[in-house]
């Protein structure tokens, strides 16, 4: 027979204790988390929803809805457009949206880095990095080349498998992160080049790992191209990226290469 030591049972709690943390909560009022879903469900949509849509998509009986949405009012995060009767998101949103860009800052040494990237190659540039299990911008300056990339946002976080700064510290992350990540994620295609079967990412990340940097070839934008390297110590959790037209990625690879690998190295400094 078994004998359970202090210390097993030690571990044991330890381990239990460890496995229920990293569970997601659910939210101790019930209310409180119905609220957020319709205010989230409001946010992803493209020019709000009616009441009724609403009902449908959070299948919550109608006196409820209609419940949550007064008090989403009265607070400013919601209005209802009088003339559509759609619900959009309220001025009050702004503040957290300008909250979300302090508090998603980047370190202060990545600012300039960004900056003199984009100086240097005159491409637009990025600072990605690790924020809550997804892989946001957290950065960007736009070159000062004639065409330049599309904008791609502060707070952006999707189609991490289609981005090179997302393949770059997925590839650099645990097999244990990946797997949770892809786990909760569709692969969606996004061009003809996207590459959408798993199995192919990782040995396409195992290159990555293998050569440094990542380059992505129209896989997020037909017509564009993009190279990451990790800033500093490749297990810092943030890289940098450049965006470019195809044609000026394929020329000038190994410049822009070196440009960025000389500034992101000095993040460790």
């Amino acid at each position: 027979m078994a004998i359970q030591t202090e210390t097993g049972r030690s571990t044991g709690r330890k381990r239990k204790a460890k496995e229920e943390a990293l569970k997601a909560p659910a939210p101790r009022i019930q209310s409180l988390g119905r609220g957020f879903s319709v205010l989230f469900l409001i946010a992803k949509s493209e020019i709000g929803l009616m009441a009724s849509e609403i009902i449908k998509e959070t299948k919550l009986n109608r006196q409820t809805v209609y419940h949550i949405l007064q008090s989403l009012g009265a607070v400013g995060v919601v209005v209802r457009n009088h003339n559509s009767q759609r619900y959009v998101l309220g001025l009050k949103v702004a503040g957290l949206i300008e909250a979300f860009k302090r508090h998603l800052a980047p370190p202060e040494r990545l600012a300039p880095l960004v900056r003199e990237i984009a100086n240097r190659t005159g491409e637009t540039a990025y600072a990605v990095g690790w924020a809550e299990g997804e892989i946001v911008v957290i950065s960007a300056m736009r070159g000062s080349a004639t065409v330049t990339a599309v904008d791609v946002p502060p707070g952006y976080f999707g189609n991490a498998h289609a981005r090179a700064s997302g393949k770059l510290l997925l590839a650099l992350s645990s097999a244990d992160t990946r797997k949770v990540y892809f786990e909760t994620r569709k692969l969606k295609a996004l061009t003809p080049q996207t590459i959408t079967d798993l199995a192919v990412l990782e040995k396409h990340f195992a290159q990555i790992r293998k050569q440094g940097y990542a380059l992505e070839k129209e896989e997020f934008v037909q017509g564009l191209s993009c190279i990451a390297v990790p800033v500093g110590d490749a297990d810092s959790g943030f890289a940098i990226a450049v965006s470019a037209p195809s044609h000026r990625v394929e020329e000038r690879l190994k410049l822009y290469l070196q440009a960025m690998r000389e500034v992101a190295m000095r993040g460790d400094e």
